[in-house]
């Protein structure tokens, strides 16, 4: 008479336990990074698309008004017609549409945020650059706009 036992030993589910873990570990690990990567993708996305709505609204502003009436100073823009103001300030950059109106909010930064306006005289110019720096990442636009005479 034989004694047929069958089954799986102690070792052998042990092994397949351990080969099952090491798998899921991997495909955990796998997903993890990816999103991670998603999400700095992302946050480099929006970072870019404030960089460059911060610049439209600049320029369509310059366009409106003519050269004589834009001056520039320490990160300020100011466009004399109906009192325009871009301003930075504690690295957001607010404008403000008259001399009454309460300031609004262009773009927020969180460090480091730098806005400059130069006015080149010669070939009735005003270039702006704008760097948004929000932790370690950065984005830099520049431009440069000719406004109406």
């Amino acid at each position: 008479m034989r004694n047929k036992t069958s089954g799986f030993t102690l070792i052998e589910l042990m092994i397949a336990m351990i080969v099952a873990g090491i798998g899921i570990l991997a495909v955990s690990w796998i997903l993890l990074l990816n999103q991670s990567s998603w999400k700095e993708g992302n946050t480099k996305l929006e970072l870019q698309r404030d960089t460059y709505l911060a610049m439209l609204k600049i320029e369509y502003e310059l366009r409106l008004a003519s050269l004589d009436d834009v001056t520039t100073s320490d990160s300020t823009l100011v466009i004399d017609t109906n009192g325009k103001k871009f301003f930075l300030q504690s690295d957001d950059l607010l404008f403000q549409s008259s001399s009454d109106s309460p300031w609004e909010v262009v773009v927020e930064g969180d460090t480091g945020t730098d806005f400059d306006a130069d006015i080149s005289n010669d070939v009735n110019v005003v270039n702006i650059n704008f760097t948004l720096v929000r932790g370690n990442l950065e984005s830099f636009m520049t431009t440069s706009v000719m406004p109406r005479n």
